[in-house]
């Protein structure tokens, strides 16, 4: 029989999940929207078109580990030329790539019809050294998503006939849509990807199973530190539809995961990013048997958070993609720190519910965020 504390985290889970009456509101509104802006991005500027090759879901909506309300999805845009572009590791930046376009722009120079492609990339690309730099590609997306917007509209209706007001942010990596109605609230972080085959530098040794689906990868630029005078060209490497795939299938893990963001979110551990238990379950893949995951929600609840604080207590948190990129390195020291001991806290109590009788259900409820 399952202690107690199981049945009241079935009942959190449940309460978190997204409802299908709001996904389905909100996923048909955020076609929409996405389709006005990538369509409308298109029409304004041909060379945006040229180098389109299509969206591409990832992050929490995708891997459906979402809670509450379906509100915040992450797209990739697929940029792509017909051309070979020279991807080189960056050795100053593990995980990270510099993008080589000389012999792009030698084979466009020399091909008709790519006058356009070939004068927008020149002003994208480093004249010295043929690297493509970062902020000059994020420059021409946010001047076309805001062309994008004057001319074709920042209004939009939505499936339900909700007409949605638009606003542009740009916010790191991402040029983000914030679609706002009398009822709700969507946001759209919009990611670009550039696309390139895998090379023999990326180690997919600890990702067997899918190491035949490792084939497109995408670069993403991803502000980052390291010497400053390579940074601009650095574009951190990323390969969504895998770490989706290895995620798919594991019976509670999911589950697990959706209570330690409403855990996380109780705790105020506001920077502790949903990607980072990406990562933290990723490598628990690749550790644990495969039944592991049928085990009730509390011990794998207890497992992760164990796993989590140790993760901080340490201050290492390696990159799925590459094991010398330090993912917490974007945080503060006391964050990480503060977070350590809050993970800790939340393991050493939670793990003492699955023996008590007579622990109630207000008790428990407090570990986490509800809606």
């Amino acid at each position: 029989m399952a202690p107690i504390y199981e049945q009241y985290l079935q009942f959190i889970a449940q309460k978190i999940t997204v409802r299908d009456e709001d996904r389905a509101v909100y996923v048909k509104d955020f076609d929409i929207i996405r389709d006005h802006i990538l369509n409308g991005m298109c029409k304004v500027d041909p060379v945006f078109k040229n180098l389109y090759r299509g969206p591409s879901l990832f992050g929490s909506y995708s891997n459906n580990v979402r809670i509450k309300y379906p509100s915040e999805f992450d797209v990739i845009f697929k940029l792509s030329v017909s051309s070979f572009i020279n991807v080189e590791e960056d050795e100053d930046r593990p995980g990270f790539v510099n993008l080589d376009f000389e012999d792009v722009m030698d084979e466009l120079y020399e091909c008709n019809g790519y006058t356009d492609v070939y004068n927008r990339l020149y002003e994208l690309v480093d004249r010295d050294n043929g690297y493509l730099r970062r902020s000059n590609l994020q420059y021409w997306l946010r001047d076309v998503m805001q062309d994008c917007l004057e001319k074709y509209g920042d209004r939009v209706r939505g499936n339900w006939g909700d007409i949605y007001t638009l606003m542009y942010s740009k916010r790191g990596l991402a040029h983000t849509i914030y679609a706002k109605c009398d009822q709700r609230v969507i946001s759209i972080d919009f990611v670009p990807g550039l696309c390139f085959s895998t090379a023999d530098w990326i180690d997919v040794r600890h990702c067997r199973k899918f190491k035949n689906k490792c084939e497109q990868w995408y670069a993403v630029p991803k502000p980052t530190t390291g010497p400053k005078e390579s940074r601009r060209y650095a574009f951190m490497v990323c390969n969504p539809k895998v770490e989706h795939d290895l995620l798919l299938g594991n019976q509670n893990l999911k589950v697990v995961f959706r209570l330690l963001k409403s855990l996380r979110n109780a705790y105020g551990m506001r920077r502790l990013k949903s990607y980072f238990i990406t990562t933290a379950f990723l490598w628990e893949i690749e550790l644990q048997n495969k039944n592991f995951w049928h085990n009730p929600l509390h011990i794998i609840l207890e497992h992760m958070l164990e796993t989590l604080a140790s993760d901080f207590a340490e201050g290492w948190l390696p990159y799925f993609w590459n094991r010398n990129l330090n993912l917490l390195d974007n945080l503060h020291d006391d964050e990480i720190e503060d977070y350590a001991d809050k993970l800790q806290r939340a393991y050493t109590t939670l793990r003492q519910y699955k023996t008590e009788p007579n622990l109630s259900y207000k008790r428990c409820e407090t570990h986490f965020e509800l809606p």
